[in-house]
């Protein structure tokens, strides 16, 4: 089961309504409400195996997914070919890459950057790989996330991409529900739990801070921020291939709207597109005035 920490503004037993018989389950990680999951689990799984396609269904299904023949999903960075790869023998997966000329043999020649199997057992931790950030253009230095469990709440590592090992030093946040992305080569933009009062009633953050090499996350500055009742808050930095740069907020207001905002020299400003419809276009005269 995935489980995440209780967030700012979210209910607990104290603040849930007292006519809600279940409020204790707010206190997700506490051994009562892990206890009633386990059960639900149990009662839930022996429906399941009585069923008699239960088992042809398991075994189809594993088969599938431990396949060594399936496609590997490719993600290109700096005309590499990333993948995240996971099989019976590796089964928290392997973070790898390999060349486009590689890639498209009937065999590619992969080089492991990270095994999460080897990892988890020399840290003695339940890490889930959540993706990596990697840093523009080079791709040299990645933002790696990492789940205890395969929770929301994640740690973040800074990993160096050529010596295929974590940066002594280097970025390195703290378990939390959190967004992260490269804005230079020693900045980052981070939302994530600041403190009382950052983080949506949805239990994600809403306050999206600029953290520069060595600082403590005490000592970020704030450049945008959403609403408490918002889904959440995001940075990223774009670029072009003409060497315009724009960093821009995602701003969540359900699962289904957002808004965009761009970072100016006199703050954020909201960009409006003709049609909520649309696709939403930046011009780069835009870009060059706001950046």
């Amino acid at each position: 089961m995935a489980m995440t920490t209780v967030a700012a503004g979210a209910q607990t037993p104290a603040t849930a309504g007292k006519d809600d018989p279940f409020g204790w389950l707010e206190e997700i990680e506490s051994p009562k409400a892990l206890d009633w999951v386990r059960a639900q689990n149990a009662r839930s799984l022996a429906e399941l195996e009585a069923d008699p396609r239960f088992a042809g269904l398991k075994a189809e299904a594993l088969a599938i997914v431990n396949a060594t023949d399936r496609i590997p999903m490719p993600g290109l960075r700096g005309g590499e070919v990333f993948n995240f790869w996971q099989d019976a023998s590796h089964v928290r997966g392997l973070w790898r890459r390999t060349s486009l000329a590689s890639y498209r043999a009937p065999a590619p020649k992969w080089d492991v950057l990270l095994d999460v199997d080897a990892l988890a057992a020399a840290e003695k931790a339940n890490w889930v790989y959540k993706g990596a950030q990697c840093r523009w253009p080079d791709y040299g230095r990645c933002l790696v996330s990492l789940s205890d469990g395969g929770k929301d709440a994640v740690t973040v590592r800074e990993f160096d991409v050529k010596a295929k090992r974590f940066v002594a030093g280097g970025f390195d946040l703290p378990e939390g529900k959190q967004d992260v992305a490269w804005a230079g080569e020693d900045e980052l933009l981070v939302g994530r739990d600041w403190g009382p009062g950052t983080m949506t009633t949805s239990g994600y953050p809403f306050v999206v801070k600029r953290l520069k090499r060595g600082q403590p996350l005490s000592a970020a500055v704030e450049l945008f921020r959403g609403q408490p009742q918002d889904v959440s808050a995001s940075g990223m930095v774009l670029h072009d291939g003409d060497g315009h740069e724009a960093t821009l907020f995602t701003r969540a207001l359900t699962f289904y709207e957002s808004e965009t905002w761009i970072l100016t020299p006199t703050g954020p400003v909201k960009l409006v597109a003709e049609d909520h419809r649309d696709n939403l276009h930046v011009s780069n005269d835009w870009v060059k005035k706001s950046a």
